[in-house]
């Protein structure tokens, strides 16, 4: 769920002829209804950029009644990839807050706030992490509008500020106008060998429409511990 989450600093970047923006407001399922909503705001220029999402659930599942994710991240961007250099998350479970801030130095992210403890004995180490993104940026990677040539050439490792994934999108599709990519997403570290046995891949795919002179993701299809999840672009 931490890796759900809207408002977005976009006057903390500068004007640029270049700037993209990508907003869009998008339904999740999952356990065969829509649970919540994601609405997720950024901007890219040629150097730089940043986004801010919001997760808010229906109230309509007791297992995920009242959650609510704020999450912000921003850095640089180097063609296609995105350094990110600050990274925060606001979480709400209606029982239980969290906020958890990323920082990043010489490409190595430090964590700190309210739910950062002691490291573990799987805790992920700094090479291991090294490259790797936040949650949010990894998000914004999938979802923003994009070029056609560029999709489906995604592999990107994300740190959370304990645990280590990866998301890798190379298999690609087209019917008619529509681009679909097919890919996983993993566990890498953090994690006991008692998760790992239990899950560590979750196959996932992503489907684009054309808008404008770019590509649009109009839905995510991903399975989850929970079961199968989609988001749907409203």
């Amino acid at each position: 769920m931490r890796s759900l989450a809207l408002a977005i600093g976009l006057c903390l970047l500068p004007a640029s002829l270049a700037a993209r923006d990508t907003v869009g407001t998008y339904a999740v399922r999952a356990l065969g209804v829509t649970v919540g909503q994601l609405q997720v705001s950024g901007r890219v220029t040629d150097s730089a950029f940043a986004v801010t999402a919001q997760f808010t659930t229906s109230g309509l599942v007791g297992a995920v009644k009242g959650i609510r994710f704020v999450m912000e991240s921003r850095g640089a961007r180097r063609g296609d990839r995105f350094i990110p250099s600050r990274y925060s998350e606001d979480m709400d479970t209606g029982s239980r807050e969290s906020r958890v801030q990323l920082v990043w130095k010489g490409g190595v992210a430090r964590a700190s706030g309210s739910e950062v403890g002691e490291p573990g004995p799987y805790a992920v180490t700094d090479a291991q992490q090294r490259g790797a993104v936040d949650p949010l940026t990894a998000m914004f990677m999938v979802l923003r509008d994009q070029p056609r040539d560029g999709l489906c050439r995604m592999s990107q490792r994300i740190y959370d500020g304990e645990r280590l994934t990866e998301i890798a999108l190379t298999g690609r599709s087209e019917d008619g106008d529509t681009v679909t990519c097919t890919g996983l997403y993993r566990r890498v570290a953090g994690y006991s060998p008692q998760k790992l046995a239990e899950k560590a891949r979750f196959p996932l795919t992503v489907t684009y429409a054309p808008e404008g002179d770019l590509m649009q993701m109009v839905s995510v299809r991903a399975d989850t511990t929970y079961g199968p999840a989609t988001i749907v672009r409203r």
